[in-house]
Order: C-alpha cells, then structure tokens, then sequence
C-alpha cells in the first residue's frame, strides 16, 4: 500500500482555496460542465496550486445531452447525443485545449441520449477520434441504458476510464481509477470506517487513483481518506474509524 499513487479531493473547491490545497492534491471542477471559462482562466489556476496538484474537470453536458445548450454558438441542433457534428467536435476540442492548459483529467459525463448498440458506440467512437487526446486521460461516467459490462467493454475500446462508486460498484480493471464518492442514500450521509476501508482497497487496485467525493461532508471525508491512506502501509487491517476529532471540520 505504500506505493499507492492515489489522488484525493472533493467536487469542487468544499472549502476556502489556500485551506483546500493544504490538505488535498485534486480538485474536480463542476462549472466546467456548463460553460469553459477563458483559457487564460486555466493557465492562473494551474500557476497558482501548489506542486504536484491535480485537476480534474467535466466537459461540457452539451456534448451528451442537447437540452444544455445555452451559452453555446453555432446550430445548437448540432449538440448532444456524443454525435460527430461540427458543433460537438469544436466543443470537444475546446475541452482538450482547456484540460492542456491545466494538465486535468476529463471527466465525460452521458444522458440517456447517448443511446446504446452499434450506431451510438460508432458516433462516440467517432466524436473521440475526432480530437488529439494524446497525454490526457479521460474518464466516462454513464447515466443512460448501458449495464455495468457494456460500460467497461467500451470503455476498454474507447480508451476511457469508467467512473465508478466503490460503495455501490465493482472496480473495474486497469491502471489507472477513477473513483467518484456520490451521496449515500442513509439518513446523514456519513462515512464511517468501513465505508473508507472499502474505498482505500479499490483504489489500491490500481497505479494511480483518483478520487473525488460528493458527499455532504465532502471535505471531511476525503481529509479522512486522505490520513487513513497515511496510515494505510503502517497498519493496513487498522480498524479505527473516521471519528469528527480526527479530520478537519467542514465549511459551514
């Protein structure tokens, strides 16, 4: 466990920015999903964080879902549905240039519209084809008709990496995780240590890890991610848990 490589942080910035990169090395950057701010934009943010800090962004939901298009120029018939349009590969190239400028992993998120069979793996095949992707990593998270096996097959063509919830999912083979802590479905929606046990050994699966909470302590949880991964090579059966004294408080 020692030589884990595993990146841990929290969708978007949970708490005050100098605070946040203090204590954790990724960021997922949401607003992305609507519209790209400038390029320029990027190039400040990535100077300013500190070494070895990631990021992560999601592309634009217009890609996918052609009812989030406002903002966007051009024939806004041509969005949506992974479609190889003149609309779609522009957008997606503006995507790759934005994630050059910050060295960030993209993160695709799919609707519904997407579809399922041969006809749309050839449009998503070929929206992708349609880019330089060299040096970035892309991960896909699915929200359409397409099972667990499905997912993993044409991520496995696609050279993407699929987004799971170790909580809810298996974990897919591979070098390189991305692990996406949703809200879980209790009555507070904590985390306790068996929940981080289980996340610590799916991400130990892999070389390198991402992993991003959404949860409603999500500061808190991946701040005790982050010291249990700590911990991890000295005592990997340790069974202390996640107590609020051991992790840093969350934003109000």
């Amino acid at each position: 466990m020692g030589e884990m490589n595993v990146r841990v942080g929290c969708s978007g910035f949970a708490v005050e920015r100098k605070r946040y990169q203090e204590a954790l090395d990724l960021v997922e950057l949401g607003d992305t999903r609507r519209v790209l701010p400038k390029p320029d934009k990027f190039s400040r943010m990535r100077m300013s964080a500190p070494p070895g800090f990631r990021f992560a962004m999601i592309a634009p939901e217009a890609l996918s879902d052609p009812e989030q298009v406002d903002g966007l120029t051009g024939d806004l018939r041509g969005y949506g549905a992974m479609r190889p349009t003149p609309e779609n590969v522009a957008l997606l190239e503006r995507t790759v240039a934005a994630a050059r400028r910050l060295d960030a992993v993209v993160r695709l998120h799919t609707t519904p519209d997407l579809g399922a069979g041969p006809d749309a793996f050839e449009r998503f095949r070929a929206l992708l084809g349609s880019v330089d992707r060299a040096g970035l990593l892309f991960a896909w998270e699915s929200r359409g008709v397409l099972n667990a096996r499905e997912i993993i097959r044409w991520a496995e063509q696609l050279d993407l990496i699929p987004v799971v919830d170790p909580l809810q999912d298996d974990a897919p083979s591979g070098p390189v995780g991305y692990i996406r802590i949703h809200t879980l479905m209790t009555l507070t929606g904590d985390l306790h240590a068996e929940h981080l046990d289980k996340i610590v050994e799916r991400a130990a699966r892999y070389q390198e890890a991402f992993v991003v909470f959404d949860t409603p302590n999500a500061f808190r949880d991946a701040v005790a991610l982050r010291r249990r991964l700590a911990q991890a090579p000295a005592a990997p059966d340790d069974d202390a848990g996640c107590d609020a004294a051991d992790v840093a408080p969350s934003e109000p």
